[in-house]
């Protein structure tokens, strides 16, 4: 029996939700997982004596240069801008978007004030983070890097993904501008652009579990 090509084609969409789903899942799992097993290995040197870990992350903790930790918080904050402008500017996946709130989808700067709110939300919820206790780092995702060797090419790499992010906010701001009208490349690229972003951006919390598995 043929594949019918449409059903696999509507399937793509929520496939790669569902991935990028796992990704971000995962890398928060490995993240905490790395940090636990460098905890547990220095307790073990230490003789079984308690590390404290606000100390453990002091020793650990890898000067990044603040450029690229800048760029990559702005990176993160594109990421919820173009995640929400993906999933909530038009009906998508899920049963609520922007185009419920007439009076803002009646805005001629509806979409600006969308962004700039998201985006307001994420660095609100960075800076929340950043305010937690030194034993609790690994949660704050403005030192998210400075537990890992970060190359200078994975530095450029990260960099690039505010362009990927950007030109997806754009794909998703065109797929709102012709709502209700439907448009299955644009916002498959929009996510592929989305999925690739994050990939790279948990690249070196694989890493360092891939590694510590050799």
């Amino acid at each position: 029996m043929p594949i019918d090509i449409i059903t696999v084609v509507d399937n793509l969409f929520p496939a790669g939700t569902l991935l990028l789903a796992l990704l971000l899942v995962l890398a928060a799992v490995l993240h905490i997982k790395n940090l636990n097993r460098v905890h547990k290995l220095m307790t073990g040197l230490q003789h079984k004596k308690e590390v404290s870990k606000a100390l453990l992350y002091e020793a650990m903790t890898v000067s990044q240069g603040s450029n690229f930790t800048a760029l990559a918080l702005a990176s993160w904050i594109m990421l919820f801008v173009a995640a929400a402008y993906l999933y909530l500017l038009v009906p998508t996946i899920l049963p609520f978007s922007y185009m419920n709130i007439a009076e803002l989808a009646s805005n001629t700067f509806g979409f600006a004030i969308f962004g700039i709110l998201v985006a307001f939300i994420a660095t609100a919820i960075i800076l929340f983070s950043d305010k937690l206790p030194d034993d609790h780092r690994e949660l704050k995702l403005t030192e998210l890097y400075s537990f890992y060797s970060v190359s200078k090419t994975m530095k450029k790499m990260i960099g690039m993904t505010v362009v990927a992010l950007c030109i997806s906010v754009l794909l998703s701001a065109y797929i709102g501008t012709i709502y209700p009208a439907h448009s299955l490349p644009a916002e498959l690229l929009s996510l592929m652009l989305l999925v690739g972003s994050v990939g790279i951006l948990v690249m070196p919390i694989y890493k360092e579990a891939w590694e510590a598995r050799r």
